[in-house]
């Protein structure tokens, strides 16, 4: 008896033996396949990548046949078909298999290369949705409510475990159609979840549901995203041209005036955090008259557009601006009223003046060299832009140095000296250039420090 036991365990052991399987390469070929311990093909070679067995039960390897991935089984029949891009789609296939599920209960994008098209086979690799998109997702969610994206007539929408198309194909891209199918499976926030889209016939843009239903129609010529979720209740839209802003119904924040998104963005940004309307402008270009003015957050003019050009205030939010005024530029409040006369050619010059008068500096402290449009002479303005310093000057550049020790080259009978803050010369004008006169000037300020 216990002969007997010994030869059966020994017959059982040589089997096992000849049927353990062991991936090789074929030197020739350099396909590969399985050998048993005896160095027979059990499986032959033919695939281009293979993988171990793996498992237990239901033993599977992932390979590459055909230049596409699929699994195996013990005996070499293919399990799961070659219809997978990636060997780890192929192994997700094979999990399913092995997990003994009903097929249909998974389901997976693949491309069918002979169309070009995309569809959903189950872990056999068998056909579920017939390869009809032009692009497909994978699906998300557990049954029944699950989803994928697919694309079909150039836009994205979503269908069921059933392949029912539940979200219209209207989205651009497939991540905004699978930001809405998320939507759907939780079922919240139909009434304030909003996504832009555009129609493919006109270009237009407007604003759907998660259901991929119209809410806004697409009149728009670009529509902002809300958010991330379904607080967002406001977003920019453009129209001829021109930024707004619009909540999720369509109702105008403000106006369409903002020449960027971000401009519209700020001024939303302003409102939504409660600041007074009266306390920030921005500087916009009238569409129609091409002249410059500032706008509140709701786009409505609160300094008129009369000049030919503007720069913000500081932060938006401060006391001074510049305007151009003809070909000069004038500092202004926030009210409009001019700081200081248009006589400077820099629009930073404009803004020294500005800063000047909103620091409460006293006037004549500061001084700008200016050449008179009339006499065609140099002179010094303050920070009004009247004149500190009669123009009777030939040239005249900036002042350097602080306090009563400061001066300027000044140019007089086709010379340069330089000039302290009253207009008296204490450098004479007895040099050729601006530069030697300036070098004496510093002399004469080190020496003079009050």
């Amino acid at each position: 008896m216990k002969k007997y036991l010994s030869l059966m365990m020994l017959m059982a052991l040589i089997a096992c033996g000849l049927s353990a399987q062991t991936l090789c390469e074929d030197r020739d070929s350099k396909l590969f396949g399985y050998k048993n311990s005896m160095g027979t093909w059990m499986i032959a070679p033919r695939y281009q990548r293979a993988s171990e067995f793996q498992g237990r039960d239901r033993q599977y390897a992932v390979v590459k046949y055909n230049n596409l991935w699929g699994c195996i089984d013990v005996k070499g029949e293919m399990m799961v078909r070659n219809v997978f891009a990636t060997a780890e789609e192929a192994e997700a296939a094979a999990l399913e298999w092995q997990g003994a599920g009903e097929p249909g209960k998974w389901l997976y994008p693949v491309c069918n290369p002979a169309t070009g098209r995309w569809g959903y086979v189950n872990y056999y690799g068998q056909w579920k949705f017939k390869p009809e998109y032009d692009g497909a997702g994978k699906f998300v969610g557990t049954e029944p409510i699950n989803f994928a994206a697919v694309k079909f007539n150039e836009r994205w929408g979503c269908i069921d475990g059933k392949g029912i198309l539940i979200i219209n194909n209207v989205f651009s891209t497939q991540q905004d159609a699978e930001a809405a199918g998320h939507q759907w499976v939780s079922g919240l926030h139909y009434e304030t979840w909003r996504m832009p889209a555009s129609n493919p016939k006109t270009g237009k843009y407007g604003v759907v549901n998660y259901l991929g239903r119209w809410v806004l129609q697409a009149t728009f010529e670009d529509v902002a995203y809300f958010g991330t979720d379904h607080h967002h209740a406001y977003t920019q839209a453009k129209m001829d041209g021109r930024w707004g802003n619009i909540d999720r119904n369509g109702n105008t924040i403000s106006q369409f005036i903002f020449h960027t998104q971000a401009d519209a963005a700020d001024a939303l940004d302003q409102m939504e955090h409660g600041r007074l309307i009266g306390d920030w402008r921005l500087p916009v270009q009238h569409p129609t008259s091409k002249s410059w003015g500032w706008v509140n957050y709701e786009g409505e003019w609160c300094i008129q557009p009369i000049y030919q050009g503007a720069t913000h205030f500081v932060n938006d939010t401060g006391n001074y601006a510049t305007a151009k005024v003809g070909r000069f530029w004038a500092a202004i409040d926030n009210t409009g009223y001019h700081i200081s006369q248009p006589v400077f050619i820099l629009s930073d010059e404009a803004g020294q003046a500005g800063r000047e008068w909103d620091n409460r500096e006293e006037l004549g402290r500061w001084q700008w060299p200016v050449k008179d449009t009339v006499s065609k002479q140099w002179g010094f303005v303050n920070y009004k832009g009247l004149w500190s310093i009669r123009p009777t000057l030939e040239g005249a550049k900036q002042f350097d140095g602080t306090g009563n020790n400061r001066f300027a080259p000044a140019k007089r009978e086709g010379k340069w000296g330089c000039l302290d803050h009253t207009g008296r010369f204490v450098v004479p004008y007895i040099y050729n250039t601006s530069a030697d006169a300036y070098e004496q000037g510093r002399r004469w300020a080190g020496k003079n420090k009050f």
